[in-house]
């Protein structure tokens, strides 16, 4: 898959000139604190981290049409592969966002594309996301976007400050109703 295009952002798969972000996420401890981003600590570490994205088909980097930056990226990761119990048509969802874009709605708008591609194209039937307690940006992104929260978990992990994640979950049903309810979604 090339693009997928949105009003002001577009969806495009990792290349290789996206080590400028993939370092600015990693160097910065706010994308690991609020978001859980891998830390990098020279450059191998970075294109590590570069590579696995690239690996990943359901990975894009957000990019702002406007000036063609890299802004941030957004992520379906399967949850399981077993087809007998309908895991391989679930995903969760990951996103992050540099923060000088943030609270201008891209973030909204490069999940409604990509959840506008998802459901149909890979005929998911669920959409799993979850945020650190203290990350409340995310928890109202979800909202809006029309997640509906779950349960919350204790996280295992002692080298993260966050111990708290809540989960929500979208399905296609719902996702459509808001559709057709709204002009918040395009499509």
């Amino acid at each position: 898959m090339n693009e997928l295009k949105g009003g002001r952002i577009c969806l495009r798969p990792f290349q290789a000139a996206d080590i400028d972000l993939i370092e600015k996420l990693g160097t910065t401890p706010l994308y690991h604190q609020s978001a859980g981003f891998a830390i990098v600590r020279n450059a191998a570490e970075v294109q590590q981290v570069l590579h696995i994205y690239q690996e990943r088909p359901e990975s894009f980097v957000i990019v702002q049409q406007a000036t063609g930056a890299a802004i941030g990226l957004v992520e379906l990761n399967q949850r399981g592969v077993d087809p007998a119990s309908g895991l391989d048509r679930t995903r969760e969802l990951g996103f992050i966002l540099l923060q000088e874009y943030w609270g201008q709605g891209y973030m909204t708008e490069a999940l409604q594309v990509l959840l506008g591609w998802a459901f149909p194209q890979l005929a998911l039937t669920e959409v799993w996301a979850g945020h650190y307690e203290n990350n409340q940006r995310s928890a109202r992104l979800l909202q809006k976007i029309g997640f509906e929260f779950r349960y919350e978990v204790t996280l295992p992990f002692k080298f993260i400050e966050q111990t708290q994640e809540k989960y929500y979950l979208l399905t296609p049903t719902r996702w459509q109703r808001l559709r057709e309810k709204t002009n918040f979604f395009p499509g």
